[in-house]
């Protein structure tokens, strides 16, 4: 586990680089609480928007065993399968997605996700993810 002021230092380093300041950035999985969310106004990083993906609840069971990895990516056995035979074969089941971990991460987020969006309720954008990822 990464110590919440590294992971801020880290991501200010990273966000002062030319590409991020001329590009924009994307924050992913961060932040994953209300001290991470606080450390990162501290640090001067106030995002623009913030997406919360919404969906209708889907037992654990089956968001788990639907999943698929590819080195880099991660495919949705239903809604997000790779149209490439090759991609196709060399796909593994990840590991750490077991059903008692997907349920621990899923309570963590549910437990979080109040106070981290009330922090950003200004910019927070909802976004309907049950649907094909292309429609998202």
């Amino acid at each position: 586990k990464i110590p919440n002021a590294l992971w801020a230092n880290l991501i200010q380093e990273r966000l002062s680089n030319v590409d991020c300041i001329k590009q924009g950035w994307i924050l992913e999985g961060f932040p994953e609480n209300q001290e991470q969310a606080w450390m990162l106004q501290s640090s001067g990083i106030f995002p623009r928007h913030v997406g919360k993906q919404h969906k209708v609840c889907v037992p654990v069971q089956s968001r788990s065993s639907f999943l698929t990895v590819f080195p880099v990516e991660v495919f949705h056995t239903t809604f997000d399968w790779p149209s490439d035979p090759l991609v196709q074969q060399r796909l593994v089941k990840p590991e750490d997605l077991s059903e008692q971990e997907v349920s621990k991460k899923l309570l963590e987020y549910h437990r979080n996700f109040p106070e981290i969006f009330h922090m950003y309720q200004k910019v927070l954008k909802s976004i309907n993810a049950d649907q094909p990822s292309v429609d998202v």
